[in-house]
């Protein structure tokens, strides 16, 4: 039996889903739709390095990862169910991102935070009007 060390963890703005970031780079995905969490689906090698911060948009069609390797990437939330996963990344970060969200005013900005290099705004393309059952990218 494996154990995953949890390091974080968030619920879902589609208040089913329970997203759990483990100490070895993986996002687990939890229903909680019934009493107990049921184990859904995980993404892998999310990060070169720890994931530290995690968000969902609005809508739940997206999902923000940043991590130890300087990249913020944006996930497309339901098609990380097959592989190859589907997400775009936001470079320009020196140093760690510590923490991002997406702003609650308007989905289609990201911040994120890095160590030493302050606060990036991002623009994103995906369809942020949209309530989504399952989510796709564009840009």
């Amino acid at each position: 039996m494996v154990h995953h060390v949890i390091k974080s963890f968030q619920f879902a703005n589609n208040n089913r889903d329970l997203l759990v970031v483990t100490k070895d780079c993986k996002i687990r995905f939890y229903s909680l739709m019934k009493y107990e969490g049921i184990f859904l689906r995980e993404v892998a090698n999310c990060h070169r390095g720890a994931i530290n911060g995690l968000a969902v948009s609005g809508n739940s069609g997206y999902m923000l990862s940043g991590g130890e390797d300087n990249m913020v990437k944006i996930w497309d939330y339901e098609a990380q169910k097959s592989v190859p996963y589907y997400f775009q990344s936001f470079i320009g970060h020196t140093y760690p991102i510590n923490a991002l969200i997406f702003n609650p005013r308007n989905n289609a900005q990201i911040f994120s935070v890095g160590e030493k290099d302050g606060i990036f705004i991002w623009d994103f393309n995906g369809d942020i009007d949209s309530d989504y059952k399952q989510g796709h990218l564009s840009g």
